[in-house]
């Protein structure tokens, strides 16, 4: 298992971040502490292929593949407004962004890979 953060609140959030995802790492509901959202696109992130252009259509797929939201959209725009992802002028083509990823988003990607 992943090094779990020492302080107990940041443990405690983890906890209710992974409560959003099910076994299989699909999105089930989204968070409504926009802290907790934050860490929950960061996991999302980590599943989408980097150095690939997708199309618009491809990127609603996956997202709509991993999740049991309503809003795929959501998701696909706080990933590009968060700089996560890119996209062109048009919004025909997206790149997702290879980012520094922050201690707290490690830990909530490193915790769903030991579900």
């Amino acid at each position: 298992m992943t090094d779990a953060p020492a302080d107990p609140v940041a443990q405690r959030k983890l906890q209710r971040v992974w409560r959003c995802f099910d076994e299989s790492g699909r999105l089930q509901r989204w968070p409504s502490k926009r802290s907790e959202q934050l860490l929950a696109l960061w996991i999302v992130w980590s599943q989408l292929p980097k150095n690939t252009q997708l199309s618009e259509l491809d990127v609603n797929a996956m997202l709509a593949g991993w999740h049991d939201l309503d809003d795929h959209a959501l998701l696909r725009r706080d990933l590009v407004d968060l700089g996560l992802m890119q996209q062109t002028p048009n919004g025909a083509v997206y790149r997702v962004v290879n980012a520094e990823v922050p201690p707290d988003a490690a830990a909530a990607i490193a915790g769903m890979a030991d579900r």
